[in-house]
């Protein structure tokens, strides 16, 4: 752990393992399609692509 990673949010943690887990119970759309985008740990873009998948799920659901 960085010194810095006190002060950022979870998911602009060091550690790609902690910014799994915060992409995990994230709900902004648009910020997990900023991580797809711009994180540089593959792994931590492909649970934002799940996770944004999880949410367009649960949207189509309350819609119908």
């Amino acid at each position: 752990m960085k010194f810095q990673d006190i002060f950022v949010p979870r998911w602009q943690h060091s550690n790609p393992e902690v910014r799994i887990k915060a992409v995990n119970r994230m709900s902004d759309q648009s910020l997990l399609k900023q991580i797809v985008e711009k994180d540089e740990d593959e792994m931590v873009c492909m649970a934002a692509r799940e996770r944004l998948a999880e949410l367009s799920k649960d949207k189509v659901r309350v819609e119908t």
